[in-house]
């Protein structure tokens, strides 16, 4: 229960400073919000779902992280893989 907690918190943490370091030159806030995603995602299964049906629904933003996923960590490549469309139809 402490470390389901633990992951919500700093999960929640992770996306919203993402969010604030958005507007920044360097992709930094995306990369933060991805890392926030994974933890929430593996905590909240109702977000995984949340997230396949988002990028089911705008294929062209899939397509995209699609691409990128050789540059990310592995724990954020999981994540895109957990979401992936054409993996979970």
């Amino acid at each position: 229960m402490l470390q389901r907690s633990a992951r919500l918190a700093i999960g929640g943490l992770l996306v919203v400073a993402g969010l604030i370091m958005m507007p920044m030159p360097i992709p930094l806030g995306l990369l933060f919000m991805l890392l926030g995603l994974s933890l929430l995602i593996s905590v909240l299964p109702a977000l995984r779902l949340r997230i396949l049906a988002l990028r089911q629904r705008f294929p062209k933003w899939s397509r995209s992280l699609q691409r990128q996923k050789r540059y990310l960590p592995a724990a954020l490549r999981h994540l895109l893989d957990d979401t992936d469309p054409e993996q979970h139809p």
